[in-house]
């Protein structure tokens, strides 16, 4: 991951323990004047540590930067399965709104299949 240059990675800590993180990366694009298109994945906060305002803290930190940094379009998958868990309700409180049909292809098992 470190060899990325494009990755940045955000991590939420409580004392020594890692309880979320997030990571974004950023793409060059040809259209809308050559402004860079953000993407996330994933988002994840410990169980224990959900609806504490760990994912809101690293998200918000996350979309300051893509903002500063002139990206024009920041991208975030959710799985379907979220719908009811309260995870897409969060990501529109932030601003995120449904608009395309995602699609994913897995070349090997994972454990989201």
């Amino acid at each position: 991951m470190l060899a990325t240059g494009a990755l940045t990675v955000y991590v939420a800590e409580l004392g020594d323990e890692i309880v979320g993180y997030t990571c974004v990366t950023v793409v060059p694009n040809l259209i809308n004047d050559c402004r860079s298109t953000a993407f996330i994945e994933p988002v994840l906060v410990a169980a224990a540590h959900r609806r504490h305002g760990v994912g809101r803290l690293l998200l918000t930190r996350l979309l300051e930067e893509a903002r500063s940094t002139g990206c024009y379009k920041i991208q975030l998958l959710s799985h379907k399965r979220h719908a009811d868990d309260g995870a897409h309700a969060f990501y529109h409180s932030l601003g995120f709104a449904p608009e395309a049909e995602g699609f994913r292809l897995y070349f090997e098992p994972t454990h989201d299949q």
